[in-house]
């Protein structure tokens, strides 16, 4: 423990005093070599969130991980137990296994389901800079997300997709061209998802569903205004039924 004694990680790692340190992990029945090697993985595994964070544009003020940095507590986190290096091994192909469990695309009906899907999105995906547009190019950008959630409207309302998808895409489509874009998009969405519950019944709940799709899809189209909002919307939701 006394070898990163005073030392804090960008991720908030350090040392305590009763050798247990800051990401939960009870150092007392530590070797030389089992401190050595725990350090090396921690090291190794905090260069990778910083990687990840810096493909996302952030740069400093990286997340303060914690306890639930190595995920399950039990047994010291699988560390101490005679081999540190195959358990950090086991370790880090189960979380890789979660990781890809948790970005699986998926839908949803619930506002709650909804929700949960809307921030781990935001999670992942945060931090990023919406371009300035004057009057004119805010105006612009409005006509042309108009027209496209009109003309992406009647392409997909008979095609066998998900809902949530299509609610996605039309508003990523939308906030593509700029502010004016997402604003146009926003504003049809509430409409829209006003008229249905009015009209033709749809519950509240499945209402803020919906909106969190739009939600999605207009956050989506405004951090990647030159993707392919087809690709991008499948990374998070389910396209086919």
């Amino acid at each position: 423990m006394d070898f990163y004694g005073k030392y804090k990680s960008p991720f908030g790692y350090y040392n305590n005093a009763n050798q247990i340190d800051s990401y939960g992990v009870n150092h007392s029945g530590f070797t030389t070599r089992d401190e050595l090697e725990y350090q090396f993985a921690r090291q190794q595994r905090e260069n990778e969130l910083m990687n990840q964070c810096k493909a996302q544009g952030v740069m400093e003020n990286f997340p303060q991980y914690g306890a639930n940095f190595w995920g399950n507590s039990a047994n010291n986190y699988g560390f101490g137990l005679f081999d540190i290096t195959s358990n950090i091994g086991n370790m880090n192909k189960a979380a890789a296994l979660m990781s890809l469990k948790q970005t699986q695309p998926k839908t949803w009906e619930t506002a709650l389901d909804g929700k949960e899907i809307y921030d781990d999105i935001i999670r992942k995906e945060r931090n990023f800079s919406s371009q300035e547009q004057n009057k004119i190019d805010y105006g612009i950008s409005a006509v042309k997300g108009g027209y496209s959630l009109l003309k992406n409207y009647f392409r997909l309302k008979n095609l066998k997709m998900t809902d949530k998808y299509k609610h996605a895409f039309m508003n990523c489509n939308a906030s593509q061209y700029g502010q004016g874009g997402a604003n146009i998009a926003e504003f049809a969405s509430n409409i829209r998802e006003t008229y249905d519950r009015m009209q033709r019944k749809n519950s509240l709940d499945s209402s803020v569903g919906d909106q969190y799709a739009n939600q999605i899809g207009r956050f989506l189209g405004s951090k990647y205004p030159k993707g392919d909002c087809d690709e991008i919307v499948q990374r998070y939701i389910r396209k086919n039924l």
